[in-house]
């Protein structure tokens, strides 16, 4: 019974009846669903290629060369299809994964290249002179308005404005070579002009 439906499906199909690709759909589609879903595990996937199983089949024509049953035919388009698409998304997790492993190699090589700068920062912090040293500490570190830095300083703000001023000239004249031979975005370099 099952090669005598196949050949009257042929025919309705190779008469172009809409009716037999109607009926190939009803008898064919749970069958092939169950096939893609065993390969491919997962049933909205496996429902959508067994779809496109079905339009390829009916745009291209291949009714026309099947020269086995129907159901085999068909079997064999899914197996292919599925087999195709765990290849790609295998090339996909794949890409995904190096594409992760990069991202966190600059994530790493930016935090080494963050702590590295403040490393310097500080050094060159250290190297300042004890009033301005301080003042800049207050001003920048620990967020002191200029008239709040003086008064702990016991300086005016003319010279809290001049300490800065010259505690950021000595980061800038640091750094730029810095920046310079790294390659570096020099954003803290903006910053200290």
């Amino acid at each position: 019974m099952g090669a005598e439906t196949d050949h009257i499906l042929l025919q309705l199909l190779k008469t172009a009846d809409p009716l037999g690709f109607k009926a190939l759909f009803q008898r064919y589609y749970k069958t092939l669903c169950i096939q893609a879903y065993l390969l491919l595990q997962d049933e909205g996937e496996a429902e959508d290629l067994v779809q496109d199983v079905f339009v390829k089949f009916w745009q291209e024509r291949k009714y026309e060369i099947v020269q086995q049953s129907l159901g085999s035919y068909l079997t064999t388009m899914v197996k292919h299809a599925a087999l195709n698409l765990l290849k790609h998304k295998s090339r996909v997790n794949r890409k995904e994964k190096t594409y992760q492993e990069r991202i966190e190699i600059i994530e790493n090589t930016h935090v080494m290249e963050i702590q590295e700068t403040a490393q310097m920062v500080q050094s060159v912090i250290a190297q300042l002179p004890e009033q301005c040293k301080r003042i800049f500490e207050l001003v920048c570190v620990e967020g002191k308005k200029y008239q709040e830095a003086a008064v702990i300083a016991g300086v005016t703000v003319n010279t809290v404005k001049t300490q800065l001023r010259r505690a950021f000239a000595k980061l800038r004249e640091s750094l730029r070579d810095y920046y310079y031979f790294t390659g570096l975005s020099p954003v803290l370099y903006i910053l200290l002009s």
